[in-house]
This record gives structure tokens, C-alpha cells and sequence, in this order.
């Protein structure tokens, strides 16, 4: 069973970081004053829709072989209808679940990491299931 932690979005930051217009190679960079094309807040990247944005963080390595990880913060927009393809964030029967949302010939369905296939249009009444919204982002630590 995957684990999560919920946390909030607070829209408005004070706290400005500075956006290098240099390319960094390998090797040390070595930023100089003028390659500081201008302050960024984070949030400016990684959300789109504040107001609709949630965080999620994962706990566990259930989900480590598609890309999200142990404490990975995934960044969850509830204003974006997900695509074929996209990460979900699902209640499925009052658990969170992290899922594959697919459409396959016009039928809908939340896909787990094993490659199980929940149908969402049908056995509405043994499954109690509900999109809380699209996974835009995984901020991952290396």
C-alpha cells in the first residue's frame, strides 16, 4: 500500500532565487554578478494553477520504477483533466494511489505500476474511486 503525505501550496513567497543566464558544463561554474539574469520564485516553474495545486509526498518504493521515489514531492493540479498516459492521484476505495490514467478505446482506466487495469466506468458500485487530480510535476532528490 502506498503511502502519502498531504501538503498545502502557499501561492506567495518573499523568498527570490537567483536565475543564471549561463550554461553550466561539467566542471566547478563560477557565476559572476552579471550572469544573474534575474531572481525567480520556484513557484513561478512548478505551479500553474495555485488556487487548484496540492502536494503530495511519497512514502515508499513501491513506484521507484517509473521515476517516483521515496520522498518525492509530486505537485498535483485538480483544474487539469488528465490525458492518456498522464500520473493521477486517485481515491480508490478511501486510500490514495498514485496511477497511470488510460483511455483505451474510449473506455477509462486507472493502470498500477504492476500493470493492473481498474475500469472507471464500470463496477462504479464495488469500487469507490474518485480523480483528485493531475501529477504535473515530481520534484525528486538525487
Amino acid at each position: 500500500m502506498q503511502q502519502f503525505e498531504v501538503i498545502g501550496f502557499l501561492p506567495k513567497s518573499d523568498r527570490k532565487i537567483p536565475f543564471f543566464t549561463m550554461s553550466v558544463a561539467a566542471g566547478i561554474p563560477i557565476p559572476v554578478e552579471g550572469d544573474v539574469d534575474r531572481e525567480v520564485d520556484l513557484n513561478e516553474f512548478l505551479v500553474e494553477h495555485p488556487a487548484a495545486t496540492f502536494f503530495v509526498k511519497v512514502k515508499g518504493d513501491m513506484l521507484k520504477e517509473v521515476g517516483i521515489c521515496d520522498n518525492d514531492i509530486l505537485i498535483i493540479d485538480t483544474s487539469i483533466d488528465p490525458t492518456d498516459g498522464k500520473f493521477v492521484i486517485a481515491s480508490v476505495n478511501d486510500d490514495l494511489a498514485v496511477r497511470f490514467y488510460r483511455e483505451i478505446d474510449g473506455d477509462r482506466f486507472l493502470e498500477s505500476h504492476t500493470g493492473q487495469f481498474l475500469p472507471l466506468d464500470k463496477n462504479k458500485s464495488l469500487i469507490d474511486f474518485q480523480i483528485l487530480g493531475t501529477v504535473t510535476k515530481v520534484i525528486h532528490s538525487l
